[in-house]
């Protein structure tokens, strides 16, 4: 929480970079120590997410590549990594399945995913979080940036 009192400018005024950085970096931090807390690193949880998606099997490949936006290719490929070696998932000709460890995981992380969901949409309806995520998108593009997500 910050210590500083003095009075902000009006949010018309206010840097959108300044705020959509700060905002990220608090989520991250909250999301993944709620996510720790139950034994899950926020890629392993994309990993376990991208599973529960595909209990028929996904790419390796496929899903590094869904996954990418989020992280370095190094993080990505280590949290599937992980994912095999604590069982909760198998890897059969580079096609990746959940397991049950997996999935009974995938479920905890879920829960919490919920929880913190619901704890940064307080105060927030669907449309302002919708309305949100599009101008955050075409600042994005209008600033010649490129970002998707799955």
């Amino acid at each position: 929480m910050s210590m500083n009192k003095q009075a902000m400018q009006p949010p018309a005024n206010q840097p959108i970079g300044f705020w959509t950085a700060r905002a990220g970096e608090a989520i991250r931090a909250r999301t993944r120590g709620a996510l720790e807390a139950i034994g899950v690193t926020q890629p392993g949880w994309w990993v376990l997410h991208q599973l529960s998606l595909h209990p028929e099997g996904v790419e390796r490949a496929v899903l590094l590549r869904t996954i990418g936006p989020n992280e370095s290719t190094d993080v990505i490929d280590a949290a599937v990594d992980s994912a095999l070696n604590l069982g909760w998932a198998r890897e059969v000709e580079s096609v990746l399945l959940p397991t049950d460890a997996g999935s009974q995981q995938f479920d905890r992380a879920a829960r919490v995913q919920q929880m913190l969901q619901e704890e940064r949409m307080q105060g927030i309806s669907e449309e302002e979080f919708v309305t949100t995520i599009t101008v955050l998108q075409r600042t994005i593009k209008n600033v010649g940036g490129d970002a998707w997500h799955w």
